[in-house]
């Protein structure tokens, strides 16, 4: 993106701060990201305690990840046995379910 060669050096660092505003912004979702990451191993292991539970949150996983994940969690040795039909009712209904898009109200007429 260029940008004009005109900007007083006021609108360059505000330029300056919304970029720097961006860049935190992204560091902290990654800072969030991370985070569960490192827990999910601990939440696992506690999820699965409760066998009703333990498999609610695997057919969940597994039902909204794409193919290729879906099929690494598969080999997870905590995965519970015989949940192929609850992941597959899952996603067949995930897929019939219409899709919602959000909208913006138009701006009234005055």
């Amino acid at each position: 993106m260029n940008l004009p060669t005109n900007l007083s050096s006021a609108q360059l660092r505000a330029l300056g701060i919304i970029a720097d505003i961006g860049k935190a912004q992204a560091e902290d979702t990654a800072k969030i990201m991370e985070a569960f990451a490192d827990t999910l191993p601990a939440f696992l292991e506690a999820a699965t305690e409760d066998d009703a539970f333990g498999r609610k949150v695997f057919v969940l996983f597994e039902a909204v990840a794409k193919i290729g994940a879906a099929k690494k969690i598969q080999r997870h040795p905590l995965r519970p046995a015989g949940i192929d039909p609850e992941v597959e009712t899952l996603r067949e209904a995930k897929k019939s379910k219409p899709k919602v898009m959000a909208t913006t109200d138009p701006e009234p007429k005055g």
